[in-house]
C-alpha cells in the first residue's frame, strides 16, 4: 500500500513538472496572430474591399468602400491606380485593426474616414 502511494505520489510530481516552463527549460511558443485576411482576385469592386475588412464593424466597413470609391474615382478621372496596391493597402489595415479590440478598431477606421471625407470628390465621380 505504501509503495502504491509512494509510485502516485512521484507520477503526480512528474506530471506537475512537465507542465511548467521551467521543468522543461523551453519556452511557450508564442499565441497564434490574428488569421491572414483574405486575397481576392483582382480587378478590385468595392463588395471585395468589404470582404476584406471581415468581421471587423461597420465603421470599418465603410472607410474600405470608401477606399475603394477614392480608388475607383481616380481612375474614373483616367490617373493611374493600382489595383494590387489598394488590395495589400486594405489587407495591411485590416491586419491592424484586428490586433486591436473592437471599439480601439472602430475609432481608428472612424477617424481615418473622416479624414478622408473631408477631401472635395472631383466632379468627374459624382
Amino acid at each position: 500500500m505504501r509503495s502504491n502511494i509512494v509510485v502516485i505520489a512521484v507520477a503526480a510530481t512528474l506530471g506537475l513538472a512537465a507542465c511548467d516552463n521551467l521543468a522543461t527549460g523551453r519556452d511557450l511558443p508564442p499565441p497564434p496572430g490574428p488569421p491572414a485576411p483574405p486575397s481576392p482576385d483582382l480587378p478590385m469592386t468595392a463588395a471585395k474591399a468589404r470582404l476584406i475588412m471581415g468581421t471587423l464593424s461597420n465603421t470599418c466597413m465603410e472607410l474600405a468602400t470608401l477606399k475603394y470609391d477614392i480608388h475607383a474615382c481616380e481612375l474614373k478621372q483616367g490617373k493611374a491606380a493600382d489595383e494590387e496596391a489598394l488590395r495589400t493597402e486594405l489587407r495591411d489595415l485590416r491586419w491592424n485593426l484586428q490586433k486591436l479590440t473592437p471599439d480601439e478598431a472602430s475609432a481608428q477606421c472612424a477617424a481615418q474616414t473622416t479624414e478622408l471625407r473631408k477631401t472635395p470628390k472631383p466632379r468627374a465621380c459624382w
